[in-house]
């Protein structure tokens, strides 16, 4: 990047094994998003993909400039999306997945509420998923993990997972001190965390539609699995924060 270069957004996309679709998911959001800001970039982490994501990735980026990719061992999402986060530049970070199941014409619509009015531009516009086409047992778990915040922070956040959180870079370089390495899910404690600090946040409905390619890598017993250790890893985070 040349030096004195502004970079407003940088939009952060891991990928698992989505040769499938991944192109669709990198064009849309040079559409809408690198194409209508300039300076703009997309920081995609192929989490070791076992398919020919890898690639594909290789042959866009090679073409596009605005399309940075790196490539990493598999260590899931939560780290694929922290190593996304720390090679942004952007002031503005879009978290975004490659599953291309929320559109990404949405993002103006966040970009437009982060900066409008007169006064300072908002912390933060977080995607709302008020209809979600993912399995059942994905939508139980939302309403436990929303209980979960309530207890733990006392807390109330409408889809705090969502895949598709515009925010300003200074807060998840604030935010990460208390966020370490390997943890499940950051895009959930970075929610929590601007809550908690009082960040200027403005919540946004998106749509939602069911997975076109690729598969789910956490299934069932697995996501179970996962939720117990995020919930572990959310009592070690309250005990981290600093007192309100």
């Amino acid at each position: 990047m040349t030096s004195g270069t502004t970079v407003p957004v940088s939009v952060v996309m891991p990928a698992y094994n989505e040769a499938d679709g991944i192109r669709v998911a990198v064009e849309a959001a040079q559409k809408h998003v690198l194409d209508r800001l300039p300076g703009a970039e997309l920081v995609v982490v192929n989490d070791g993909s076992r398919d020919h994501t890898g690639s594909i990735l290789d042959q866009i980026a090679a073409a596009d400039p605005r399309v940075r990719v790196l490539h990493t061992l598999n260590g899931g999402h939560g780290t694929a999306l922290m190593r996304g986060l720390a090679q942004a530049h952007g002031d503005y970070v879009f978290l975004v997945d490659s599953d291309d199941q929320i559109p990404l014409d949405a993002f103006w619509t966040l970009w437009t509420r982060a900066h409008a009015g007169s006064g300072p531009p908002l912390d933060g516009v977080f995607g709302i998923r008020r209809v979600r086409h993912d399995a059942q047992f994905r939508k139980v778990l939302t309403r436990i993990i929303g209980v979960c915040l309530t207890l733990l922070f006392g807390t109330s956040i409408r889809d705090a997972n969502v895949p598709f959180k515009l925010v300003r870079r200074k807060i998840w370089e604030d935010a990460k001190r208390y966020i370490p390495d390997g943890t499940l899910a950051p895009s959930l404690f970075l929610a929590v965390y601007m809550k908690r600090v009082n960040c200027s946040i403005a919540f946004l409905d998106v749509a939602h539609r069911d997975r076109a390619t690729g598969t789910v890598s956490i299934r069932r017993w697995k996501l179970l699995k996962f939720c117990a250790t995020a919930f572990q890893q959310l009592l070690d985070f309250r005990r981290a924060l600093p007192p309100r």
